[in-house]
């Protein structure tokens, strides 16, 4: 297993765990966070089923992505300092941005939508295919744009763009650096809580993780 493969497979199921007992406990602050660090080490080190979770994860899904990764380091830390480091109009940023890119990757993987078109080649180097080059565009400009209006998730993208060209993860297609199915579901999850809430005209809740 690469090194790269293995950091990923690590952190991320990592930082899962560690904003799952930070959830599960209720408890907010640096006891919380403590308490919840013994627990993800813990737990990511178990032996499941004869093997530790980083084993588990790459097997499963070793391209987590740095966005996912990004959120989770904020929700963390959120709940560690007791200050919105995102807010709400960020999260939903966040989630929308993760929805639509669930959309534009998915269903084309899975061999739905026009025929001879695969979205995933967009995220490929500029020198393996033709098209490449679009998809981290069209990244760049939102990213510009998010930033210039001030909206902290564009700090997410930006380091989105630096870790793919930096190479922080084994693999080369820049859509692995933006989505994974973990990510694309809860975003999917949080846009359709945004519009039902929207229809309903419910109290606001809290946006975050």
């Amino acid at each position: 297993m690469s090194t790269s493969i293995l950091i990923w497979s690590t952190l991320a199921p990592f930082l899962l765990l560690l904003w799952f007992f930070q959830r599960v406990s209720g408890l907010r602050g640096w006891p919380g966070f403590i308490l919840s660090l013994v627990l993800a080490v813990a737990a990511l080190f178990f032996p499941w089923f004869g093997h530790a979770v980083p084993y588990w994860s790459a097997s499963l899904t070793p391209n987590f992505s740095v966005i996912m990764a990004g959120l989770l380091v904020v929700a963390i830390a959120e709940r560690t300092t007791v200050r919105p480091i995102f807010q709400r109009s960020e999260w939903n940023t966040a989630w929308i941005f993760g929805a639509v890119a669930s959309w534009a990757l998915y269903p084309s993987a899975l061999g739905l939508g026009p025929q001879n078109f695969d979205s995933y080649a967009l995220g490929w180097p500029w020198l393996f295919h033709a098209q490449s080059g679009v998809l981290m565009g069209a990244v760049g400009f939102t990213t510009a744009l998010l930033l210039w209006r001030g909206n902290r998730f564009g700090y997410l993208l930006l380091l989105t763009l630096i870790g793919y060209a930096a190479g922080f993860q084994e693999s080369e297609n820049f859509w692995d650096y933006l989505i994974d199915p973990v990510y694309g579901a809860v975003a999917l999850l949080a846009v359709l809580r945004m519009i039902f809430l929207r229809l309903r005209k419910g109290p606001e809740q809290e946006p975050g993780l």
